[in-house]
């Protein structure tokens, strides 16, 4: 395990995991959780690509999961801030010139982001944005509900306590916040760079999975965040039936499938 420090402040522990030499394709994917999944959580994944011979270099996000101290009002950080200081410092580690992004849920906004603006190419798994206008019916009311009700939380905790309302856990209130402005403009503008000419220039190369009934990330979410990118692949992919729950989560217990599209993607692209 290696470490670094996130703002010059935090310290971030950062897992490498390595395929066989007989097995290792060259390449790497660094890996961007979900909004409160601990890292913990996708350890088959990340034991499943290995197998297929894809390094993988994974962290808990700052003061996150096993990085300390754990988030509280006094520690606050954005999506600029993990755009700009914790994705490129995951992707230093990288030994690979053939270097992916990949992220689950959140993770797939942030990995999208930096795609469009560094044009490192990102994969995103049940991932999408969270405008309420690309969910329908009841979907665009909870949208609207969460955000009712994260505001008022973020401002009387200076944090957001998800774990009292078991959505996330501990996030910080820049993160937060960030997240309700998507959730209600669909614009990524507080980013302090002009994505839409960034994606003009012809940057931003990505994959995206949609899992069929994923409430959470809907077809149109992430057909629609795929689209800030220059250039983009959109696949439908059906859970097998012995993979119980909500699907936004659920695949990660099982994660054959998607190791499956993952890597006959990749290897398209060889």
């Amino acid at each position: 395990m290696t470490t670094f420090k996130f703002k010059g402040q935090y310290t971030v522990n950062v897992h490498t995991h390595k395929p066989l030499p007989a097995n290792d394709q060259q390449t790497t994917l660094v890996f961007l959780t979900a909004i409160g999944v601990p890292l913990r959580k996708y350890s088959k994944l990340f034991t499943e690509l290995t197998a297929k011979g894809y390094t993988v270099i994974a962290a808990d996000y700052p003061c996150c999961g096993e990085n300390t101290p754990q988030v509280n009002k006094s520690v606050d950080y954005n999506y600029q801030d993990i755009v700009d200081d914790f994705i490129p410092q995951l992707l230093a580690l990288s030994e690979h010139d053939q270097t992916y992004l990949f992220g689950h849920s959140l993770g797939g906004h942030m990995a999208t982001i930096y795609s469009v603006l560094h044009d490192v190419p990102v994969i995103g798994v049940a991932t999408g944005n969270l405008h309420y206008k690309n969910w329908s019916g009841a979907g665009k009311l909870n949208i609207l509900r969460a955000v009712a009700v994260f505001k008022p939380m973020i401002a009387l905790y200076g944090y957001f306590p998800g774990y009292k309302i078991k959505f996330g856990d501990r996030e910080t209130k820049g993160m937060m916040t960030d997240w309700c402005h998507t959730a209600l403009s669909g614009r990524y503008d507080f980013i302090q760079a002009d994505l839409q000419a960034s994606k003009q220039a012809g940057k931003g190369q990505g994959i995206y999975f949609y899992i069929q009934g994923d409430d959470y990330a809907p077809y149109k979410s992430t057909q629609n965040l795929a689209k800030l990118c220059a250039d983009s692949t959109l696949i439908s992919v059906k859970l097998p039936e012995h993979i119980k729950g909500n699907p936004h989560g659920a695949w990660i217990k099982d994660p054959d499938i998607i190791v499956q599209h993952l890597d006959e993607q990749l290897r398209k692209r060889d």
